[in-house]
């Protein structure tokens, strides 16, 4: 979501008279002039009719990107929804040979066709650049009530949010991915989205083998965590929510923002889980995500959940092995064993032997170690 000035909704031509668009929204005055606030549909496929930078700009702002996570420890990145425009930059700093870290990439399903002129990264790293799969959207987001969930928000009559596409769409866009033997991340925040992607898997009968992803995951529920155990669906957790936007998840879903990132219950049924920053919302910052995983603690200082809290081995597990596991790399990456990649993280203290736990988010990245060579030190 985002709020444009005057002139921002003039350039996307956006006035009085512009109908609703689905799965988005305009927000609107009492006279129904625009008031600049746009969300979803109406906002994020309309984003480079706003912002324009020079292609050497935008490669050199991704290397600076690139710096940051690498400075916090990371060294393998995803871009979560990569389209044509961006596809195409990705692939040029490779053929330069300018990435440092691993980055994997998820097509936007809609665009699937880059696939087509681009085996040599499917699936595999080339100069550092692969192919992981496809992405979906489908939902928004519980702060800005823009979530599909099953039951109103807090002081709601009806309104529950809203999905992005009809069971339809999704089914045939499931059924691509699994013709193209392609592993699928979908953007489930509330419940209602977790159910249709859930339902539209099991209809499909997807093969467990292809490891599809719950992206976000806040809302989901124990009974639909173990169906998705049953059908090898993989919750990747955005756990920090609940610091930045804790406060605010109560104020808009009370007592079920309890059981936001319900990672505790996904680690007991044994299904394997990670974590993300969706980086730029946060900063990529893993302890900090560690830190709220195992403490739980909102801006205000609220407990959200205590029964969720995990361990600081099991959210060290969400950030390494486990994550190497979602993107089929676990043979390769995630823990320290001879014949894998030496991609290190050195730490200013040992996480596990804290007796503070609210001391994990004062423990800095000393060093990071990509493929044996130090490629960012303090």
């Amino acid at each position: 979501m985002g709020v444009l000035n005057t002139k921002g909704l003039e350039k996307l031509g956006i006035t009085n008279k512009t109908k609703a668009i689905e799965g988005g929204t305009i927000g609107r005055f009492n006279d129904t002039n625009p008031n600049g606030f746009l969300a979803e549909n109406a906002f994020v496929p309309k984003l480079e009719n706003v912002i324009n930078l020079s292609v050497e700009k935008i490669v050199e702002n991704i290397l600076l990107a690139e710096k940051e996570y690498l400075k916090n420890g990371i060294t393998t990145i995803q871009d979560g929804l990569t389209k044509k425009k961006e596809w195409d930059i990705l692939k040029y700093i490779a053929e330069k040979k300018l990435f440092t870290a691993d980055i994997v990439s998820y097509i936007d399903i809609k665009e699937k066709n880059i696939l087509n002129q681009n085996s040599e990264y499917v699936k595999k790293y080339n100069n550092n650049l692969k192919i992981g799969g496809y992405k979906i959207i489908l939902d928004g987001s519980p702060q800005g009530k823009t979530a599909w969930i099953s039951k109103p928000y807090q002081n709601e009559k009806e309104y529950r949010g809203y999905g992005t596409y009809e069971d339809l769409e999704v089914e045939k866009y499931i059924h691509e991915a699994n013709e193209d033997n392609m592993q699928i991340l979908a953007h489930c925040n509330g419940d209602e989205a977790s159910e249709q992607f859930i339902r539209i898997i099991e209809k499909e009968k997807n093969d467990s083998r292809l490891r599809p992803v719950m992206i976000h995951a806040q809302l989901v529920r124990k009974d639909q965590l173990l169906r998705m155990k049953k059908d090898n669906i993989l919750p990747s957790f955005f756990v920090t929510h609940i610091y930045y936007w804790g406060d605010i998840h109560v104020d808009n879903l009370g007592e079920r923002a309890y059981n936001i990132s319900p990672v505790k219950t996904a680690c007991d049924l044994g299904i394997n889980y990670t974590f993300h920053q969706d980086t730029p919302v946060i900063y990529p910052n893993l302890l900090e995500t560690v830190e709220v995983a195992v403490n739980r603690k909102t801006k205000s200082g609220k407990v959200l959940g205590k029964e969720e809290r995990i361990t600081i081995y099991e959210a060290l597990k969400a950030i390494t092995i486990n994550s190497a596991y979602q993107y089929f790399e676990e043979n390769e990456k995630g823990s320290i064993r001879e014949g894998k990649k030496a991609d290190f993280v050195v730490l200013s203290n040992n996480p596990l032997m804290l007796n503070n736990k609210e001391d994990i988010k004062k423990i800095e990245v000393l060093e990071t170690i990509k493929n044996g060579k130090t490629v960012y030190k303090k």
